[in-house]
C-alpha cells in the first residue's frame, strides 16, 4: 500500500502535499495499488476537494496533543496508526516539517528513508528512486524492495491528475499519551509573511555584483513583476544584505522553481548546488567568464543595473 502525508500550513493544505500525492500516484497506477492520504491533526473538518479526488482514501487522524506541531507527538500518533498496516512506501512533502519528521518515522517503523528523492519510476514491478548527492553533481539511482519512508525534493513533481471516483474518508482517533515536548508560544519573524523561497516557482537571487543592500530592491521589483520571490549566494547573505532564510546554496536551501534568475552571482559549486534542480535558469552577469553561464539555459553578458530595468519595463509592457 502507498502512503502519503499531508503537511497544513496557515492557509491550509500545504503546495507540497499535492507533489507528494503525484509521486504517490505513480507508484499506485504502476503496481495497481491503493494510494492513501493521511491528515494528522486536531479539530479536522473539511478536506479540500482537490485531495479527495486525488486519493482512494483519506484518513484524518485527529490528534489532541499538543496544539502546534511538534515531530514526537505527530511521528508517535502516525507511527501508531501505520504500525501493523502494509506499508510498501510511505511519501512524506519535501518541506522543512518533512525533514524533520522523515528519520523519526523511519526508525519508529523499521524502514530505511530515502531523501531529496526527484523522481521515481516502476520497471517489471520493482520501484526505482533517484536522488541528487554532492550538491547535484551526480544523480542516484535506488531500488525500492521491501518499503520505505520517501520524502521529496521540492517541486521535483507536478500536481497528479483527478480520479474518477472521490476518496473514501475514514476518521480516526490517536491515542496518545501526555509528553513532555510542549509549544508554549509561536512568534513569526518580521517579513515572514514572504513566500519560502523553496515553496517559490520564481526566483530572482542576488549576489555580491548587487554592490549592497538597497540595489535588491531592484530584483524585489523584477520578482514582483513575474509573481516571484527574491533570494540571494552566500556572498550576500555573508555581507549582511539579506537575511540567511533567504540563501540558495549548500549551506542555504535547495531550490527547484520554474525559473531562476541569477543576477550577479559568479557561480561557485557551493551555490550551484542549491539552483541545479531549477527548470530554466537565467544568468545576468558582466563576466563573459563566469561560472554561472555553464549552468544557464540563458545568459546575458551584461551590466545587470543596464539589464534588470530593461527586463521589468518589457515584461510590464508585455502585460499591459
Amino acid at each position: 500500500m502507498i502512503w502519503v502525508l499531508s503537511e497544513s500550513g496557515g492557509k491550509g493544505i500545504v503546495p507540497a502535499t499535492h507533489e507528494a500525492l503525484a509521486a504517490g500516484r505513480i507508484l499506485s497506477d504502476s503496481l495497481e495499488t491503493g494510494c492513501n492520504l493521511i491528515i494528522p491533526g486536531a479539530g479536522l473538518a473539511e478536506v479540500p476537494k482537490g485531495l479527495i479526488k486525488k486519493a482512494d482514501r483519506v484518513y484524518l487522524l485527529e490528534h489532541p496533543l499538543p496544539g502546534s506541531y511538534t515531530s514526537e507527538c505527530v511521528g508517535l500518533a502516525l507511527a501508531g496508526f501505520l504500525r501493523g498496516r502494509k506499508v510498501f512506501a510511505l511519501i512524506i512533502p519535501g518541506t522543512s516539517i518533512g525533514k524533520d519528521i522523515t528519520p523519526f518515522l523511519s526508525i519508529s517503523l523499521g524502514l530505511p528513508c530515502a531523501v531529496n528523492v526527484i523522481s521515481l519510476e516502476v520497471t517489471d514491478k520493482t520501484v526505482y528512486l533517484r536522488r541528487p548527492l554532492y550538491g547535484g553533481r551526480v544523480v542516484e539511482r535506488l531500488s525500492l524492495k521491501d518499503g520505505a519512508v520517501i520524502s521529496l525534493m521540492p517541486r521535483a513533481f507536478t500536481e497528479a491528475p483527478d480520479k474518477a471516483l472521490d476518496a473514501e474518508l475514514i476518521r480516526v482517533e490517536a491515542k496518545l499519551r501526555e509528553n513532555g515536548l510542549k509549544v508554549k508560544s509561536t512568534q513569526i519573524k518580521k517579513g515572514s509573511d514572504i513566500k519560502d523561497i523553496v515553496e517559490a516557482e520564481v526566483i530572482v537571487s542576488g549576489g555580491r555584483g548587487m554592490e549592497g543592500p538597497d540595489n535588491f530592491k531592484l530584483l524585489e521589483e523584477l520578482a514582483a513583476s513575474l509573481g516571484g520571490v527574491t533570494a540571494a549566494s552566500r556572498a550576500a547573505v555573508d555581507a549582511g544584505w539579506v537575511p540567511h532564510s533567504r540563501q540558495v546554496g549548500q549551506t542555504g536551501k535547495t531550490v527547484s522553481p520554474r525559473l531562476y534568475i541569477a543576477c550577479g552571482i559568479s557561480g561557485a559549486p557551493q551555490h550551484i548546488a542549491g539552483m541545479r534542480t531549477a527548470r530554466y535558469v537565467m544568468a545576468i552577469n558582466k563576466d563573459p567568464n563566469a561560472p554561472i553561464f555553464h549552468e544557464a539555459d540563458l545568459g546575458v553578458t551584461a551590466d545587470l543595473f543596464e539589464a534588470v530595468p530593461l527586463l521589468i519595463k518589457a515584461i510590464k509592457e508585455e502585460r499591459r
